[in-house]
This record gives structure tokens, C-alpha cells and sequence, in this order.
């Protein structure tokens, strides 16, 4: 059943609906325009959504802050403010002291529909994978249960954009929400959310200074693991095929390499070589990886988004998997099994990376604050047949000729 629009009364006279009344308000069913919404009215309309979807909280920003995040003139926004302190939806303001929000009537008649607000999972991608949508399990279950439901969205426009906060306005704007879910967000929009005051909890780690709950894959300790691993098999140089973003998960990837090889003791090293999540250019890293003069004998793949085309390049050049390079990716997806030899890589406990989602986001729904310790899960190993002995590099050239 459709969500009733907690905005309907707010709907500009311009809008298709107002347009239909006024043609009914007439006998023949000419259209009379309206009259201009006055800009002062707007704005007041926009602060009460923002009260009403939870951007504004208990206290008011300082009319400098505001005015910046309406784009508005001082005079539009006191008056904006009066129309708010008149209809009961702030405070009088009062020396020394900034407004607050209190309840008001208008509010009041709106709390049902509020109590059933979605929770909204933010992502640049459309949410596709099985293993995403198995980790949400939980969280779209117990959310049923509350009368709630996880909305997905995905503006690729926002993740585009070098100076995100007014799309992220009117994005929490358009989708009210009990709480907002953050994957595979920037820099920005976690110190958005933060900044805020947003309900919203990260399905990633965290950039650092970010203070936001969170639950995510051990991309370190998964790495440290596959590092060891390799060293074992004889491999001193390893590649690493990652984004070129520098993301927590990518950061950690390294920091869990470097940390294997040099526990291992054995004078490895890792190169990192980097690509924009298309095919043509991770084809683009693995010929760089292959012209060195000292070539990788073992490639560790970041995201299994990469996997495939690498797999494919490798194959398409006759470099065998594992005989001339060993190859391990720290991610799992559904299609894995599908692939010969059997890929070697790494998967969460989907369960407990589901059960330990959803308790945090239901604490953000009820209380406006996780009451848990944010995690990382650890990763565990499934080997495959992509691990070998390293070759000798000789070896690997008369393959190739």
C-alpha cells in the first residue's frame, strides 16, 4: 500500500493537483492560474519540512547558517520564522538565546504517518547484488514488523557532485525518513549526515574524524590473511588491483598487505594498481602489472566487481590461473561458484552481518542514536584453486612466448 505524502499540504499551487481543483471550482473547467507563492512562504514551508523530517532538531541553526543553506536574504528568513513562531512551530526568539522547535498542532496531526517512515538506504548503484540484499535480510524483516519499510535510492547526480549539500537537502527533503543507511558514500555526505544531526548509520567504514555508527566488512584483516597466505606459497611481489578512490575499505586493503608481508618476513612487497570500476580500465592496470620488467606473481582483487574482467583479460592472453599467477579476491559474490578453477576469496557471516545491521538501525529508528558499539566483521577464508606456487619469473616468460 502506498505511504501517505507527509508533504501533502504543502504542495506549491502550481503543482497538478491544485491545477485539477481549480478546474473542478469551475463550470467550465477552464484553468485559473493561482496566485505566486511569495518567497517568505517557501521558505517557511522548507523549514517545516526540514522540523518535520527530522533535519532540524531541538535547536535552530543561527540565521547566518541558515540563510547560507536556503539561499535567502536575512529579511525573507525573519519573517519566515515569525510565519513559524506564530503557527507554534518554534520558539519566540528570545536575547542570547536561539530558537527551538516545540510540538505544534500541525505536527501533531502528521504523527501517524511520521511513525511510519521507511528507513533509506543511500547508494551510488542500484542495490543488485545478492549478498547486499541477504545482509539488508534482517533489517527489511524487522522493520515490517514495526510497520516500516527500506526504501533504496540511488541519484547518481549527488554522487557527482563536488559540493553535495544542497542535493542532500533536498534529498532528505523529498524522502522523509525514520533513518538513513550509507553505503559506499563519500567524504562529504558521511560529514553531512554527521553535521546534521541525521539518524543514519554506515554500512562501510567510516572516514576518519567521521563519528557515525557503523558495521562493515574486516577489509585489514582479510587482507593480512591473503598476504600471509601468498608469502607461504613463495610469492615476494604481489599486486593489488583496487579503486582509485581513497575509501576507508581501500585504505585498509593496503594496510592489511603491508602488514602480512612484512609479518611474514620475507622481503614481499605489494604494488598497488588502480582503476575508475570499468572494465577498460582494470584491463588498462593488469597491462601496466604485466610490461613491468619484475611482474606480480599473485594479484589480490579488491571488490569482486573487478574479478571477472580480470579473470577474462588473464585468460584471453593465455596467462594461466594459478600455473603463472595466483589470484585472490577479498569479496564474494553469488557467481563465484560458476567460475573454474574455483576462486579463492574471502566472505562475511552474512547472518551475523544482517543481525548486527539490523539491531542498529532499529536503535536509529526508536531512539534517534545507536546504543551499540559500531563492528567490523570478520571475514572468513574459502579457498579455492587460484592459489599456487609461485613461479619462477623465467618460467613465466616462456609461458607467455
Amino acid at each position: 500500500m502506498e505511504q501517505p505524502d507527509p508533504f501533502s499540504s504543502w504542495l506549491p499551487p502550481s503543482s497538478p493537483r491544485e491545477h485539477q481543483d481549480a478546474r473542478d471550482a469551475t463550470p467550465d473547467g477552464a484553468l485559473h492560474l493561482p496566485k505566486r507563492v511569495s518567497l517568505v512562504d517557501q521558505t517557511a514551508a522548507t523549514l517545516k519540512a526540514w522540523i518535520t523530517s527530522g533535519m532540524l532538531l531541538e535547536v535552530i541553526p543561527g540565521e547566518l547558517q541558515l540563510k547560507r543553506r536556503l539561499g535567502v536574504g536575512r529579511d525573507t528568513l525573519r519573517l519566515a520564522l515569525a510565519i513559524l513562531a506564530r503557527e507554534g512551530w518554534v520558539t519566540n526568539p528570545e536575547k542570547g538565546c536561539q530558537r527551538r522547535v516545540r510540538s505544534v498542532p500541525e505536527r501533531k496531526r502528521s504523527a501517524a504517518v511520521m511513525q511510519q517512515l521507511p528507513v533509506t538506504f543511500l547508494s551510488p548503484n542500484a542495490i543488485e547484488t545478492r549478498v547486499t540484499l541477504l545482509e539488508m535480510q534482517d533489517t527489511q524483516t524487522q522493520l515490517a514488523a514495526h510497520g516500516r519499510h527500506l526504501r533504496f535510492v540511488s541519484p547518481a547526480a549527488l554522487f557527482q557532485a563536488r559540493n553535495p549539500e544542497r542535493q542532500l537537502e533536498q534529498l532528505v527533503i523529498s524522502n522523509p525518513s525514520a533513518a538513513w543507511v550509507l553505503f559506499i558514500t563519500n567524504e562529504a555526505i558521511q560529514r553531512w549526515f554527521e553535521k546534521r544531526g541525521i539518524p543514519a548509520f554506515l554500512y562501510e567504514l567510516p572516514y576518519p574524524g567521521v563519528n557515525l555508527p557503523y558495521v562493515a566488512p574486516d577489509w585489514e584483516g582479510a587482507a593480512f590473511h591473503a598476504a600471509l597466505h601468498l608469502a607461504r606459497n613463495g610469492h615476494r611481489l604481489i599486486g593489488l588491483l583496487e579503486f582509485q578512490e581513497r575509501r576507508p575499505g581501500i585504505i585498509a586493503d593496503e594496510r592489511g598487505l603491508e602488514r602480512g608481508l612484512a609479518a611474514a618476513g620475507f622481503g614481499g612487497r605489494m604494488i598497488p594498481f588502480k582503476d575508475d570500476r570499468t572494465p577498460a580500465s582494470v584491463g588498462r592496470s593488469l597491462e601496466i602489472a604485466f610490461s613491468l620488467r619484475e611482474r606480480p606473481t599473485a594479484l589480490v582483487v579488491s571488490r569482486a566487481s573487478q574479478l571477472l574482467t580480470c579473470y577474462s583479460w588473464l585468460a584471453a592472453r593465455g596467462i594461466r590461473v594459478p600455473a603463472d599467477v595466483s589470484l585472490i579476491c577479498l569479496a564474494n559474490d553469488s557467481w563465484f561458484t560458476h567460475l573454474y578453477p574455483s576462486i579463492t576469496h574471502y566472505e562475511p557471516d552474512s547472518k551475523l552481518m544482517s543481525r548486527s545491521i539490523a539491531e542498529r538501525v532499529l536503535d536509529l529508528v526508536s531512539t534517534g542514536q545507536s546504543q551499540r558499539k559500531s563492528m567490523k566483521i570478520q571475514l572468513n577464508f574459502c579457498p579455492g584453486g587460484t592459489v599456487g606456487t609461485a613461479p619462477e619469473t623465467g618460467a613465466l616468460l616462456r609461458s607467455e612466448s
